[in-house]
């Protein structure tokens, strides 16, 4: 998490990223965690014969990126970063392996709640968009940054 500036440095266009790899263990893990074990993200020949090359990964997961991409952009020892609304399309499927960017940009403020609406797209290693996300945030101080 970098030294980022509080609520008033963040003007619309203020831009920032993350890029990571989703995997089969991400899947899993995530099944683990809320319970989906939908076959289509586990076993390549239920992804097959529903027209996929292999098996994908749970929208979420992917969309999860888009979360890291906030707090390293907008979260620090000074700030933290709580969603209160999130829209998310998912647009294309995501194999394992596959390198995911999330992009997020602020492209609106709230300043009666010191909000900032995020306009977030994440983009696989060919620059195609897999999901789009529009989400409201609060970046709030802490009470006692940490140093």
């Amino acid at each position: 998490m970098a030294d980022a500036p509080g609520y008033d440095a963040f003007v619309i266009g203020y831009k920032g990223a993350f890029t990571k790899a989703v995997t089969a263990e991400d899947n899993r893990a995530f099944a683990e965690l809320s319970g989906d074990f939908n076959p289509v993200h586990f076993d390549d020949a239920v992804a097959r014969e529903l027209g996929f090359p292999s098996a994908i990964s749970n929208g979420f997961v992917t969309e999860s990126r888009v979360a890291a991409a906030l707090v390293n952009t907008f979260g620090s020892d000074r700030t933290i970063v709580v969603a209160l609304e999130k829209n998310t399309r998912f647009l294309k499927p995501v194999l394992m392996g596959e390198e995911i960017t999330a992009r997020v940009e602020v492209v609106g403020r709230v300043e009666s709640m010191r909000a900032l609406k995020i306009k977030a797209g994440c983009f696989n290693a060919k620059g195609e968009k897999v999901s789009k996300t529009k989400m409201t945030v609060l970046v709030l101080p802490r009470k006692s940054p940490r140093s």
